[in-house]
């Protein structure tokens, strides 16, 4: 008789084995400690020389910008349509996030509007891959190459995604951001992990994100130093002013245990994807985001843009009540613009030259759809959901 795993699905792995080897060993290891693993898988995964463990894709964003050496009067260009951490963290490491608008078709930062806000401030771009959608690096990277400029990749929502010149992201950036939080296509509950080719910056943001201590180096944060030497009251410590933003063992642990995993992951999130995107085939009112034709998205949600001539019978709200009325999952909206967002303009914070109306008239229409489901039988309650909804509204292609 196969014994069933009766574990939260999404933890049916080697979760469990390797949290219990940290609570029978403690954290004294034989063998490399759990975040050095991950960091070593992470870095196969993505083709990268380093990786390195942090707590959130927020710290790690944070700790890029630092790592940069962003300061004062530094300009960093960001889309306007993503979450408000892209903004904030570029205010907190001492810049001013420039938010740059969306291409109408892909939700994506804009090429076009990217060199119309370039000045000769401008410190950095942000590349954001937003919902399922994967920026063109290798357009991007051109841009910065010709304008001096680095070039930070927010990979939160893009495991292993490659975009249309077969590039994966976090792989081509001067550093990727990374996140491990309860909705991600992988989780360890919240977490991250920063990724870069340059030992420079790796140095610099393995120490920036703990505490500064004077060993550290790009390759492990493990620091190896004598008992004698490091319990003497002459020993120094820090040399460099750091954060505590490391991720814990238990946190690692779960994190690479996922990542084994990635692939499963990834094949559920593009199949419950695919099976909406083949009913919405060609429909005129509910539209996919364009993925290009050679790109592999891992589609983190599904996001779809309503366009609606009778805004009082089919609107955003009307068409996810009835979605979720015939067993569908809540459909997310998108995040309100940063320069929307209360804390934003009470602060004045970024430049006033916020001119991007795509972002603005996306915002407001786009329909995220889940794409977390377990199996064929929950993707399959989404897609009848989504059938019923079209033919209640008279929306069927």
């Amino acid at each position: 008789m196969i014994k069933r795993n009766k574990n939260f699905w999404r933890f049916s792995g080697n979760e469990q084995k390797y949290l219990n080897q940290i609570l029978k060993k403690g954290f004294k290891f034989k063998d490399k400690p759990f975040s050095e693993k991950l960091e070593n898988k992470f870095s196969q995964l993505h083709n990268v020389k380093y990786s390195i463990c942090i707590n959130s894709c927020t710290s790690a964003l944070h700790v890029a910008f630092l790592a940069i050496g962003l300061k004062k009067n530094d300009e960093v260009l960001v889309p306007a349509l993503t979450p408000i951490m892209c903004g904030t963290t570029v205010h907190l490491a001492g810049g001013t996030p420039v938010y740059v608008d969306v291409n109408p078709e892909t939700f994506l930062i804009d090429p076009k509007d990217i060199q119309k806000k370039i000045t000769n401030k401008t410190k950095a771009l942000l590349a954001v891959h937003m919902y399922g959608g994967v920026c063109n690096l290798k357009k991007l990277k051109k841009i910065c190459k010709d304008n001096n400029l680095f070039l930070i990749e927010d990979c939160a929502e893009s495991m292993i995604a490659k975009d249309e010149n077969n590039l994966i992201t976090g792989s081509v950036g001067d550093i990727g951001c990374w996140s491990f939080q309860s909705a991600k296509q992988l989780t360890c509950g919240d977490g991250g992990i920063l990724t870069t080719n340059n030992v420079t910056l790796a140095k610099k943001m393995r120490k920036l994100s703990n505490l500064g201590f004077r060993l550290l180096d790009a390759e492990s944060s493990k620091i190896v130093v004598s008992k004698n030497e490091r319990q003497d009251p002459n020993y120094k410590r820090f040399d460099e002013i750091g954060y505590n933003y490391r991720m814990n063992e238990f946190s690692a642990a779960i994190a690479l245990a996922q990542c084994e995993r990635v692939n499963y992951f990834v094949k559920n999130r593009r199949k419950a994807a695919l099976s909406l995107t083949k009913i919405l085939r060609d429909n005129k009112n509910l539209i996919p985001q364009k993925i290009p034709k050679n790109a592999f998205s891992t589609y983190y949600t599904l996001a779809v843009r309503l366009i609606s001539k009778n805004k009082k019978k089919l609107n955003w709200r009307s068409f996810r009540k009835k979605f979720m009325q015939y067993g569908g999952d809540g459909i997310y909206a998108a995040s309100r613009l940063i320069h929307q967002e209360p804390a934003i303009k009470k602060r004045k914070i970024g430049k006033k030259s916020n001119y991007t109306p795509v972002a603005k008239q996306l915002q407001k229409q786009l329909l995220l759809f889940t794409t977390n489901q377990r199996n064929q039988k929950e993707i399959n309650i989404q897609t009848r959901a989504l059938k019923k909804t079209l033919n209640y509204f008279k929306i069927l292609n």
